[in-house]
């Protein structure tokens, strides 16, 4: 029977705890590239739309939630955040789904999820491909106040008070900074940044610019918010373009990207 373009998974993270997702399915039983989409602190925008479009051209998506968030099992916890997406990897490795490749698998992340994605790439043969959108590059230059912290994360962050966010954020150094990690990258890279963002300073793109790879392609809006709300298209075309011209790119007979 044809599958229905997506469902519900859930797989184990490394300590047991049961991470949740949905996985969006490209037409046809024929393994294809699949990105992991990777959402932010909390995660209100999940780029769902990425999703849909990534599906209409031929690609496979898993848009999974970390633990402690949007009902995954287990304690939420910064530097957890990489371990769960090499669960991810795994999970999508494991030969469930055989419309997935696992030998094309990308990592798109917003946000916190930007920074997971850099750290979770590093030596990380699996990940063919790195995309960043508004991400946190350097935690050191990111600061919240315990008012932002209860009004914005926590309330969604289960087993973390705001004594334990500072105290976890602050330990986010070198080792943690994909200012710093991005020079052990391998893998293609793409950077995404609004010149405007107010959450996410856009000098910690432009710093981690001076440490990526020569040929990392950068992309600034000079206009868009964080979450580029009102410039959805304009990061869905980019992303798409810098897709396309991977070793693993694949698209429809009929390229439908501008849907």
């Amino acid at each position: 029977m044809p599958h229905s373009g997506q469902t519900g998974v859930y797989f184990p993270a490394a300590n047991g705890s049961r991470l949740l997702g949905t996985l969006f399915m490209a037409q046809g039983d024929d393994p294809k590239p699949t990105a992991i989409l990777l959402h932010g602190l909390p995660g209100i925008e999940k780029n769902v739309d990425v999703a849909l479009n990534l599906r209409k051209n031929g690609w496979n998506s898993l848009l999974f939630h970390y633990q402690g968030c949007w009902g995954s099992g287990g304690d939420y916890t910064f530097k957890g955040l990489p371990d769960d997406t090499r669960s991810a990897l795994d999970y999508l490795a494991s030969g469930k789904h055989e419309q997935v490749d696992p030998d094309k698998i990308v990592l798109v992340g917003h946000s916190m999820g930007g920074w997971t994605a850099v750290l979770a790439a590093v030596n990380e043969p699996r990940v063919k491909g790195v995309a960043i959108i508004g991400a946190v590059c350097e935690p050191a230059q990111s600061y919240f106040s315990d008012e932002e912290i209860e009004a914005e994360f926590t309330p969604w962050l289960h087993g973390m008070t705001i004594a334990q966010f500072q105290e976890q954020w602050s330990a986010l150094q070198e080792d943690y900074a994909p200012t710093q990690q991005v020079r052990k990258l391998t893998q293609p890279l793409l950077v995404i940044h609004a010149e405007q963002d107010q959450v996410v300073w856009v000098g910690q793109a432009r710093s981690l610019m001076k440490n990526a790879p020569l040929d990392t392609v950068y992309h600034e809006h000079p206009q868009a918010n964080h979450s580029f709300t009102w410039h959805r298209r304009w990061l869905w075309v980019t992303l798409w373009e810098w897709l396309k011209e991977l070793d693993i790119a694949q698209t429809l007979p009929q390229d439908e990207s501008s849907g």
